[in-house]
């Protein structure tokens, strides 16, 4: 189909669903995580719950502010850190990555 043919098939969507005729389409909302609160249940400040799951400090940062969100895998990190904080922190800190440019050790 051509560009100009998809613009015109998407503006007679539009004016369908503003005149009521059809309805548009789900919008999905990924869940979210209140990445704030999580760190404080672990009583840890943003540096240190950045070190001890090898995250950067300023994701965090960007995360709490709302200036971002945590992509699906960064989701999925922050559930099971929910869930099994030590368990996170000691894999994470037994990892064999020779690649890191930091200590992932735990903190205690």
């Amino acid at each position: 189909m051509v560009f100009g043919q998809e613009l015109i098939e998407s503006a007679h969507e539009a004016q369908a669903i503003a005149e009521g005729i059809s309805q548009p389409g789900a919008v999905f909302t990924p869940e979210s995580i209140d990445v704030a609160t999580l760190r404080k249940s672990l009583g840890l400040s943003q540096s240190r719950f950045a070190e001890r799951y090898c995250l950067p400090v300023s994701t965090i940062r960007d995360w709490e502010q709302g200036r971002r969100r945590p992509d699906r895998a960064a989701f999925l990190l922050l559930r099971l850190i929910e869930a099994e904080p030590e368990l996170v922190a000691k894999t994470l800190a037994n990892a064999d990555a020779p690649t890191a440019r930091r200590s992932c050790a735990p903190s205690d």
